[in-house]
């Protein structure tokens, strides 16, 4: 996704007449006692969620906000105001927005680098663990939406949704940039998990003040190029309206309250009808890359007996092949395991199950499980499930592999951040490979103590 805070963008005019709202839900308030609003740069507090977070002080709700960069890449090009002086700026127009939104709020200043906070995402998630602390289940965590766009953005939501996560807390995402690049019929807008927040006319004034204490982002530095308002006039009204949206998990159906939104065997079957290999794991570099990827973290040659859960048409599956004596392959549907079982009909110690995890789960314990791009497919309470049966299916010394793609999917329940922190979180188990990238995170896990493969060598004492 790339945009321009100079480009036209969609108008508010054009959700105004879409008629968008009908169909969204009031947020509700109920057993909520704390909220912790998360901002990537100053003013993303204000304009996405300026009035819940009035709206949240008038209830006598503590509100805690936490900037995760000073700004102070808002003009990059700027001839007359160095990254230093544009940090100490933000930094006290931030103070007074939050001061007339919320005067007893504390903002918790973390100076991360702007434009990069992608690399600080798990200390960003530690810290907002630890700012949620006691009481998680009715606390709040508001944060920029992680299919807003702007990388910093989605890094924030991501580090945000892993600390709700681990912690229990309650995550709403606020959009931003989405407003200006998106249209109200575009993919990520999912009228189940909006919900709105009316302002009344006080807390629009609030807000609007707030807003304008925003100087450097709402007028030109100067009138030297490059120095140009961030906040153009049209892109600033969508943060003018009566009501502030949010996005948040949709509702589990009543009957199946704990794992309801787990994508299903029909999403699969119908995936698969119109492809044999819809993601491209024969054709893509980006494919071949990862499973070698995948194999070198591996922290033994060989094993005695491997899980793979959702095989797909076992391109992986043929390569575990040579490094186990037996490897049981699983897949939700049906259709790609004929096209796996047709691919290793020369390997005796291979084996395919259709089985829906985490209902449905295999006897026995395994030196290798393999958990690579299905976690997200799975709704809070399932992944939680999930990531409790791999660490079980452990045989004593066993090696979890898991690997995971990291763009916003909107058909997906979870992301591969947050299969990932829940796995970091599990007891029992430590993180002995880390691989990161923009695209997808690999991640190796094994049973406490766990050597390392240069002392299991002999190499290293």
């Amino acid at each position: 996704m790339t945009f321009n805070h100079a480009d036209a963008g969609t108008p508010p005019s054009a959700w105004d007449e879409s008629g968008w709202r009908q169909c969204v839900q009031m947020l509700p308030w109920e057993n909520v006692t704390r909220v912790v609003v998360v901002a990537a740069h100053p003013d993303d507090e204000t304009l996405g969620a300026g009035g819940l977070i009035a709206r949240a002080a008038e209830r006598g709700l503590p509100v805690c906000v936490v900037v995760a960069s000073n700004g102070e890449a808002s003009h990059p090009e700027s001839p007359t105001h160095p990254p230093a002086r544009l940090a100490a700026i933000r930094r006290q127009e931030m103070m007074q927005a939050v001061e007339l939104l919320a005067s007893a709020a504390p903002v918790l200043f973390l100076g991360l680098p702007d434009g990069g906070l992608a690399e600080h995402e798990e200390e960003l998630a530690a810290i907002l663990a630890a700012e949620v602390g006691e009481d998680a289940a009715s606390t709040w965590i508001v944060a920029p939406w992680r299919s807003d766009g702007h990388p910093d953005h989605v890094a924030v939501g991501r580090a945000s949704a892993a600390a709700a996560l681990n912690t229990g807390a309650i995550l709403w995402e606020y959009p931003i940039w989405a407003w200006h690049w998106s249209t109200p019929t575009h993919e990520i807008w999912d009228p189940k998990r909006l919900r709105i927040l009316e302002l009344p006319s006080s807390t629009r004034s609030t807000k609007s003040r707030a807003m304008t204490a925003y100087s450097s982002q709402m007028n030109p530095l100067s009138d030297k190029p490059g120095d140009e308002a961030i906040i153009q006039p049209e892109f600033g009204a969508h943060f003018e309206h009566p009501y502030e949206v949010f996005v948040g998990a949709p509702a589990a159906p009543a009957s199946d309250a704990a794992g309801g939104n787990s994508l299903d065997v029909a999403f699969f079957d119908q995936f698969y009808s119109g492809a044999a290999d819809p993601w491209g794991f024969e054709t893509r570099w980006y494919e071949r890359r990862k499973r070698a990827l995948t194999l070198a973290a591996l922290p033994r040659e060989r094993f005695a007996s491997a899980l793979e859960l959702g095989c797909s048409i076992g391109v992986l599956t043929e390569q575990l092949a040579w490094r186990c004596d037996s490897v049981l392959a699983t897949d939700i549907s049906e259709r790609p395991l004929e096209t796996a079982r047709e691919r290793l009909s020369g390997h005796a110690g291979v084996t395919f199950r259709q089985l829906a995890f985490p209902g449905e789960w295999p006897d026995g314990e395994f030196d290798l499980v393999v958990l690579s791009e299905v976690g997200y497919y799975c709704s809070d309470a399932d992944l939680a499930r999930l990531v409790e049966r791999c660490r079980s299916a452990l045989a004593p010394g066993g090696v979890l592999v898991a690997c995971h793609w990291r763009h916003p999917v909107a058909e997906y329940p979870g992301s591969g951040d947050s299969v990932h922190a829940a796995l970091a979180g599990t007891a029992g188990l430590v993180r002995t490979v880390q691989h990161r990238e923009r695209d997808f995170l690999l991640d190796v896990f094994e049973p406490v103590p766990a050597p390392s493969v240069a002392q299991r060598e002999g190499l290293a004492p």
